[in-house]
């Protein structure tokens, strides 16, 4: 091999080198940038999730939670009997807890509904230390 060829073999692979240099440069900004928005996304999530969890629900939601903790099930009436409040009153809070994930509706043919608490009822009541 001819020193004039070893040149430019050492020239072709020095190119190359270079190119694949420029690539990863560009590439490692992409990646740079990529994480500068993925740590912005993580702040603002942690941001909404100390938001959640310091959320706190109305207070007849809140006893009827730990009501639903302290039974295996209560029906609408029941709940209303024990809170003093009106029976739609209570259908109504046991809806929209229903539509929060904290509670579920148990019903059958000829039976009434009952009504029992669910994994999102109980995290809310550990997060706010209401769950004896």
């Amino acid at each position: 091999m001819t020193s004039f060829y070893k040149s430019c073999l050492i020239d072709q692979k020095l190119s190359e080198c270079a190119s694949a240099k420029i690539k990863l440069n560009a590439e490692n900004e992409t990646l740079r940038l990529n994480l500068e928005k993925a740590s912005v996304e993580i702040q603002n999530l942690k941001k909404l999730t100390e938001k959640v969890h310091s959320y706190r629900l109305e207070e007849v939601r809140e006893k009827i939670l730990v009501l639903l903790s302290q039974h295996e099930s209560l029906e609408a009436e029941e709940i209303s009997n024990l809170l003093s409040i009106g029976t739609q009153l209570a259908a109504f809070h046991l809806e929209e807890l229903k539509n929060s994930d904290m509670a579920k509706d148990y019903f059958g043919f000829g039976i009434p509904t009952y009504w029992g608490i669910v994994q999102g009822g109980r995290a809310y009541l550990v997060r706010h230390g209401l769950l004896a």
